[in-house]
């Protein structure tokens, strides 16, 4: 090969790798325009006075006022005191208004209380805590029917810093709270070891026309025996009906006589031969809810005495010094 045809084929050879080259090599990407340029201004010049200072963002939140703590909820087993019996009874029931009284409220009395055991049923057993006992489960009956019990006594403990038993309340500051409470109904509950089922007693005194202002105090149940009657009456059917056996009677038991609202004496007896049964939980129990449903129907029966007149004061005889 002569050199003139090799000068040749080596020109052809570079023309066929520069045409490839070309077309491996991708296109330029465009040009990207120019980053905006930020012009901060001039600071200004320094002079004695200083430049004022930007003001604070204050960013307001609401706030919720303190919570009040809420009041503590009172017990649901806890029960007011009885209220404090009147110094003078009788002074007390001449203050009070005749005719009427409060059909939402019951007056339980246990009986006895204190170094007063009352009657003993057994070896075991004596009155003060069956009637105590009975009465608890009464007024949970009422309360739970809508009715404010109140009651004479609701504990069988010393007072605070004596060792000696609770001195019980007299006949006459039983009355004097019963009185002042003017139920609709007042119920003094005993207990005895004698006979069977309850037995109730009204008042043996003769009823009167009505009631007046002031009131005998030893005869002050004269205006409501016969609504006591009544009420007993009430009691008996449901008794009755829960296959309890009842005594009706009537008895001058005080202070009965003193009060001035339809009142029995509700005493319990055992279920059966066993004077042990008196204090039965299941016996108690439907006792006192043949009592409540009783109390319940009489809510809305009882009526008040008529009131009558005070008798006019009789005027002195002519020439007569008084």
């Amino acid at each position: 090969m002569t050199f003139p045809q090799h000068l040749t084929l080596l020109l052809l050879a570079s023309a066929s790798l520069t045409a490839l080259g070309q077309q491996a090599t991708p296109a330029p990407a465009p040009a990207q325009p120019p980053a905006p340029v930020v012009r901060l201004p001039p600071k200004p010049a320094q002079t004695g006075t200083a430049a004022p200072t930007p003001p604070h963002l204050t960013v307001s939140f609401p706030v919720a006022p303190a919570a009040t703590p809420a009041a503590p909820k009172p017990d649901d087993t806890a029960q007011p005191a009885p209220p404090r019996p009147p110094e003078n009874p009788a002074a007390a029931l001449a203050q009070l208004s005749p005719g009427g009284f409060n059909r939402t409220v019951i007056l339980l009395d246990p009986a006895h209380g204190g170094g007063d055991t009352g009657s003993r049923i057994n070896d075991q057993i004596v009155e003060k805590d069956i009637t105590l006992a009975l009465a608890f489960r009464l007024r949970s009956l009422l309360s739970a029917r809508g009715f404010t019990v109140v009651m004479t006594r609701d504990s069988d403990s010393a007072p605070a810093g004596t060792a000696a038993p609770a001195a019980p309340l007299s006949l006459d500051d039983r009355a004097g709270i019963a009185n002042h409470a003017r139920p609709v109904a007042c119920l003094l509950l005993h207990a005895t070891a004698s006979g069977n089922g309850v037995h109730l007693y009204t008042s043996e005194l003769d009823p009167t026309a009505g009631e007046t202002v002031p009131a005998p105090w030893l005869t002050a149940q004269a205006a409501w025996v016969g609504e006591s009657q009544k009420l007993a009456n009430q009691i008996g059917t449901a008794l009755g009906r829960a296959q309890i056996p009842l005594v009706a009677s009537r008895a001058s038991v005080r202070p009965v006589d003193s009060l001035t609202c339809p009142a029995l004496v509700v005493e319990l007896a055992p279920d059966g031969s066993d004077a042990a049964s008196i204090n039965d939980t299941g016996y108690q129990q439907r006792v006192a809810e043949a009592l409540a449903a009783a109390l319940v129907f009489w809510q809305n029966q009882a009526q008040p005495p008529t009131r009558l007149a005070p008798p006019a004061p009789v005027a002195p005889a002519t020439g007569v010094t008084p």
